[in-house]
């Protein structure tokens, strides 16, 4: 009984269009934040990884102003300098991602790569392999 309202909320169907096609760019973005914090090739313990997954969570859906309403919470005092940082790394982040959501931009993004491959092909057409496993042999 409790959780059916919430499957249902979740079950709305402009929600789950956002999940055809495979899409996973809003989890690498998450992960990529979080591994930001707790980097995989360092071991990190369970409370750091669970202190950073708040802090991903946190700066994934508010921005880094986020971060510094926590500080503010844990009384330390914010200055201009923090806040300026903030604000131009959530605008960064802001536009690389409109930048990247960009119908054109994707377009764009595929015909390069089939450009470059072209060219590629092209050039071993013309010139041969030049390199291959067991070429030299």
């Amino acid at each position: 009984q409790v959780i059916k309202p919430i499957y249902t909320d979740l079950c709305q169907d402009n929600l789950l269009e956002r999940c055809l096609g495979g899409n996973t760019q809003n989890n690498e973005s998450f992960n990529g934040l979080l591994w930001h914090f707790a980097p995989k090739h360092i071991y990190s313990g369970a409370k750091t990884v669970e202190i950073a997954s708040y802090l991903a969570t946190a700066i994934y859906n508010d921005g880094y102003l986020s971060i510094l309403k926590i500080l503010n919470t844990m009384g330390i005092v914010i200055g201009l300098a923090a806040k300026s940082f903030a604000d131009t790394q959530d605008s960064r982040r802001i536009l690389l991602c409109e930048k990247r959501h960009l119908e054109a931009t994707k377009e764009a993004r595929i015909a390069r790569r089939k450009a470059n491959a072209a060219i590629q092909e092209f050039y071993e057409e013309e010139e041969g392999v030049l390199y291959a496993p067991g070429i030299g042999d």
